[in-house]
């Protein structure tokens, strides 16, 4: 037996940077012209029950997602209940379209996201959906709009909620 033991939230924190440095090499191969974010993960507003979640959900991952291509994703969040979260998934980002001097574009794909989904509750790992919709102010600075709709299925309940995060492009 082993007297070094580290604490079950500590792990989760470990094996999310694990994750996130091992994507970050995985995209050092990637072609120059490919969009590599590092990402802040920022604020969740929840349309129900807000009086029992955070805002603030502070996080940094790292994002590669080339335009027209499939790309991928991790980090880890302090999620809505304090829980340290980890996700990581693939992504497809459509090309960037303009409305003046501000560019917009649309990723899809999933995220497998292991976190507290409900109070009091243990931490779950799901494959959860991932629309945004990336306004992009200048090259290098973006804001990603996230979310879910309210989904009651099966017994499980979803509460509505928008994400937001700003990113950084490295290059």
């Amino acid at each position: 037996m082993s007297r070094f033991k580290i604490p079950a939230h500590r792990t989760t924190r470990v094996r999310a940077a694990v994750v996130v440095a091992l994507f970050g090499l995985l995209s050092l191969a990637a072609p120059v012209s490919a969009k590599q974010y590092l990402v802040f993960n920022t604020l969740a507003f929840h349309f129900e029950n807000a009086d029992e979640r955070r805002l603030f959900t502070p996080g940094i991952g790292w994002e590669f997602s080339p335009s027209s291509r499939v790309g991928f994703h991790a980090g880890t969040l302090s999620d809505s209940f304090g829980f340290q979260a980890g996700y990581a998934g693939l992504n497809y980002a459509t090309r960037k379209f303009y409305a003046g001097p501000v560019g917009f574009r649309f990723i899809g794909g999933a995220s497998i996201v292991h976190k507290q989904f409900h109070k009091n509750s243990e931490p779950e790992t799901k494959i959860l959906p991932l629309p945004v919709m990336e306004i992009g102010f200048s090259e290098n600075a973006v804001l990603n709009i996230s979310g879910s709709p309210k989904l009651d299925y099966a017994g499980q309940k979803n509460n509505a909620v928008l994400f937001f995060q700003f990113k950084l492009n490295f290059k």
